[in-house]
């Protein structure tokens, strides 16, 4: 850790840094890159506030982390504002703040935060296909659209459903659904005009 670093985490009364780099990190083309996004997606996580949360690099993954730490890897060939949110949500896991283990609701508890973040198709849960590009990735639209359906989630698991997961999956794909169904009898509709 460079000596300013250490001299600014040591100061009294001094707020932390919210992110820093690994030494790996710091030596990595990527980096201004890879803490731009972080620092982006560390602002809806005001769980976080006060702690520095480190950014270091991974080969193995799109991302990782350890529930309730400090760290986390992320593989900047593969960068996403969601799996930074998804490794960010599972710094919050263990903390008692009702935020349950887990990959899938990390998924879930992701696309809820806000829907900036949700630019990627995640790994775990499913999404249906018509809202994903050829990239993996989602428009605007489909974006807020998996921000609504989590929130709700999210909110249903808070009321006691014990299948809130299964519950965002289902409601997504109706919801993708029935907005296909209205767009194709528009177009019908359109046809016989």
């Amino acid at each position: 850790m460079p000596q300013l670093e250490l001299a600014f985490l040591s100061a009294p009364n001094v707020t932390p840094p919210r992110v820093v780099a690994s030494s790996v990190l710091r030596k990595h083309r990527a980096k201004n890159e890879v803490l731009r996004m972080v620092a982006y997606v560390r602002r809806y996580f005001p769980e976080l506030d006060g702690e520095t949360v480190t950014v270091g690099l991974t080969r193995a993954a799109s991302g990782m982390a350890v529930p309730g730490g400090t760290r986390i890897w992320l593989n900047p060939s593969r960068l996403s504002y969601h799996t930074i949110s998804h490794e960010l949500l599972h710094l919050l896991q263990c903390r008692n703040l009702d935020i349950p283990a887990g990959e899938k609701a990390c998924d879930v508890f992701s696309f809820a935060r806000h829907w900036t973040l949700n630019d990627e198709r995640p790994s775990y849960v499913k999404v249906p296909r018509q809202i994903v590009d050829e990239r993996g990735r989602f428009s605007e639209a489909a974006a807020k659209l998996l921000f609504a359906v989590a929130r709700e989630a999210v909110t249903q698991r808070a009321r006691g459903l014990r299948n809130y997961i299964s519950f965002f999956e289902a409601e997504l794909a109706r919801r993708v659904e029935d907005d296909d169904t209205a767009h194709k009898s528009a177009l019908r509709l359109l046809h016989t005009v």
